[in-house]
């Protein structure tokens, strides 16, 4: 065989050595990119899983809220525990803040 044939295949050789070198570089790439994806997308369906859960808890917690600070609530307990009681209209003492005398 001539040299210059030699040559012509030892090239043809290392092109295709080159081509299915990065054929199979991209193929990798492409199989890590797909299970990147898969597994961010797994992550986001957790989060949103997670956050439908913590939007679940925070309506409670607002229904518990409302119920804690209802005034029927507040004025039984002040009535029961505290010995409140509405005053009269006799009992009411208005007090005119310009006619205060400080001492």
């Amino acid at each position: 065989m001539p040299a210059f044939n030699r040559s012509k295949l030892s090239m043809d050789h290392l092109r295709n050595f080159i081509l299915w070198s990065a054929v199979l570089i991209s193929a990798i790439a492409v199989v890590y990119s797909n299970h990147l994806c898969r597994e961010k997308y797994s992550e986001l369906s957790y989060l949103e899983k997670d956050g439908m859960n913590l939007d679940i808890n925070y309506g409670r917690l607002l229904l518990e809220y409302s119920a804690w600070g209802s005034m029927h609530r507040v004025e039984k307990i002040a009535r029961e525990n505290q010995k409140m009681v509405i005053p009269q209209s006799t009992d009411i003492i208005a007090v005119d803040q310009n006619r205060l005398e400080i001492n």
